[in-house]
């Protein structure tokens, strides 16, 4: 087990079998900290590991665990959205896929650069992210924006006035 590396080869032979954790930050993670509320903590404890798969293909799996602060949608109060990814994806080189994989297999294809750890699980954490978050007993506190009522039953209807125009033609 080591610190997580800035970017690594998980193609070559020692990279197999090794696990990195750390804690990221919101300066290791500068689109999930533009995500959160400003000046609000981000911590993002990691867990990767690259693993040869059954038919030979090389995996990158792990558990990516923390919280970040959101606003409510709801009544637009600071909340705190916690989550736990555990990521399974298959590496690909530029060269293609294995032939035996299926279609159904989350795939990630890799540059000449290689694997960047803090940007994969930045990555994850923001397909992650809920598009509407509120807490989960919300009570909204914002006032009624409408009264329920009889409406405006004397306004002429707007079809009937088309169906006038139909009539005189």
């Amino acid at each position: 087990m080591s610190r997580i590396p800035v970017s690594l080869d998980p193609f070559v032979p020692r990279a197999l079998r090794q696990r990195w954790e750390g804690e990221l930050g919101g300066d290791e993670l500068p689109r999930v900290r533009a995500a959160a509320l400003e000046g609000s903590p981000i911590s993002v404890r990691v867990g990767l590991s690259v693993v040869q798969g059954a038919l030979g293909e090389i995996r990158f799996q792990g558990t990516i665990t923390g919280a970040i602060s959101q606003q409510c949608q709801r009544c637009l109060q600071p909340m705190t959205w916690r989550f736990r990814l555990e990521p399974d994806v298959v590496l690909v080189d530029p060269a293609g896929p294995p032939p035996a994989l299926g279609d159904d297999q989350e795939m990630l294809e890799l540059g000449p650069e290689g694997l960047r750890p803090a940007e994969f699980v930045e990555e994850e954490i923001l397909l992650a992210l809920p598009l509407s978050p509120r807490h989960q007993e919300c009570q909204a506190r914002l006032p009624h924006e409408f009264e329920a009522g009889s409406g405006d039953r004397d306004a002429e209807n707007p079809f009937a006035v088309l169906q006038e125009l139909r009539k005189n033609r």
